[in-house]
């Protein structure tokens, strides 16, 4: 069977944090993070918010094959393995621990697991096989190198839990990362790595880091709380999943459209001039231009993107005209006014929407 159809035929345990107003949002700048660690790999990935775990990784979006699992959880102080095994009181019986919910996705996915992770802001205080090492300075440990004494507290937790016969096999395959998030400024140090990211991408490229963050954020937001019914791997792709494709098409908006934008600006600069546009009316159009190449970028700005959608539309009326100004964005401009009477935006901000929707920028 492969991977798609289990993911079909495999139902998540139990509910999680889309359900539940509470959680963090440490995960979801995590997830952030983690996006832009993918995208740099160079290799094909789905990463899937809050379904079996709080974010699977998948290593591809329309052929997976393996997959990886992520439990993220902040902590005031170090984790101990009693904090890792301890079980709350349940309804019907105690609750899995931490280490039991990450076995448990092994259990479903027994042939395409490639690790179980447990990510966290503070350290694990726990005895090493190497006792020359210090668990609490290890920002990766591998639950193969705790200490023999320990090792028999996990394996027989997880087998009480899921009424194993035999000892699970998981050692290997399972990790306590600490992340360099830190909880209490986790918002300015992803605007960081948001902003390395980018000038890697467009060296000479300027961007709104709050406006980039805040898409991204939203778009994590929107995938994790979906709690619609998931009938196959194509739904769970849509509903709760960023791939390197969608993830690439978000990116687009802010990195590669600037130098389209700075070329187009320059031609119809050219051509105002030839018109003989006025030098104070072309200034103007330019201040706009700017303003509105970035903030028409926020798509949670309804109001705005609701416009351009107008405008778009009206100026099919224009587009086979050969004037730039006087037969294509003041006819345009005075047909907006007149329907929707606008006043938010300036004139001059409402003809540079005109002129970007008119080169479908």
């Amino acid at each position: 069977m492969d991977l798609k159809q289990r993911v079909a035929e495999q139902r998540p345990r139990e509910s999680s944090g889309s359900r539940s107003a509470n959680r963090f949002d440490y995960q979801k700048d995590w997830a952030i993070l983690k996006l832009i660690e993918l995208h740099k790999s160079d290799q094909d990935y789905l990463l899937v918010l809050d379904y079996y775990d709080d974010i699977v990784v998948f290593d591809s979006e329309t052929a997976p094959e393996n997959m990886e699992f992520f439990q993220i959880k902040t902590a005031g102080t170090n984790w101990t393995l009693n904090k890792l095994l301890s079980r709350k009181k349940g309804k019907d019986g105690p609750l899995p621990s931490i280490i039991g919910k990450m076995y448990g996705c092994k259990m479903q996915f027994p042939n395409h697991t490639l690790s179980l992770n447990f990510v966290s802001n503070t350290f694990l205080s726990i005895d090493l096989k190497d006792r020359k090492a210090k668990s609490v300075s290890k920002k990766e440990i591998s639950f193969s190198e705790i200490c023999d004494k320990k090792l028999p507290d996990i394996i027989n937790q997880i087998r009480e839990e899921h009424s194993l016969s035999n000892d699970p096999d998981f050692l290997e395959i399972t990790f306590f990362r600490v992340s360099d998030l830190i909880l209490n400024d986790r918002e300015i140090y992803v605007k960081g790595k948001l902003s390395d990211f980018l000038e890697e991408l467009n060296p000479k490229g300027t961007f709104k880091i709050s406006l980039v963050y805040n898409t991204l954020f939203d778009e994590v937001k929107r995938k994790n709380n979906f709690e619609g019914e998931i009938k196959d791997f194509e739904v769970l792709v849509k509903r709760k999943g960023i791939s390197r494709s969608h993830f690439t098409s978000i990116i687009k908006n802010f990195v590669g459209v600037d130098k389209k934008v700075e070329k187009m600006w320059t031609l119809t600069e050219n051509r105002l001039n030839t018109e003989g546009v006025p030098i104070i009316e072309i200034m103007e159009l330019q201040k706009a231009w700017d303003t509105y190449k970035i903030e028409k970028m926020d798509l949670t700005n309804h109001y705005l993107q609701d416009i351009r959608k107008k405008i778009n539309k009206l100026i099919q009326t224009y587009k086979t005209k050969q004037l730039l100004y006087s037969e294509i964005i003041q006819p345009s401009y005075n047909d907006f006014i007149k329907a929707e009477n606008v006043d938010i935006y300036s004139e001059h901000y409402i003809k540079a929407i005109i002129l970007m929707e008119l080169y479908s920028i």
